[in-house]
């Protein structure tokens, strides 16, 4: 089943590549991209929340102090 919150993480995490964001700055430039898209209605926020807590505990992303960045690779995994 497909979810808002899961069918916009791979913009989350494009928009985190492109450098650590808050939540509200996530939020206006997902807006942004969905533009008038019809597909996503009611609290965007609520939905981007949803998704962040979703990637930091897949340990994609990170919180620290309200900022999102996504999770560095370890050099030395296995």
């Amino acid at each position: 089943m497909v979810t808002p919150s899961t069918s916009i993480t791979p913009l989350i995490l494009e928009k985190l590549g492109e450098g650590e964001k808050r939540s509200l700055s996530l939020v206006v430039s997902i807006r942004k991209s969905l533009g008038q898209s019809a597909f996503l209605k009611g609290d965007l926020s609520a939905v981007v929340n949803s998704a962040l807590r979703k990637l930091i505990a897949s340990k994609q992303v990170i919180e620290v102090d309200g900022v999102y960045s996504l999770a560095r690779e370890e050099a030395g995994a296995k």
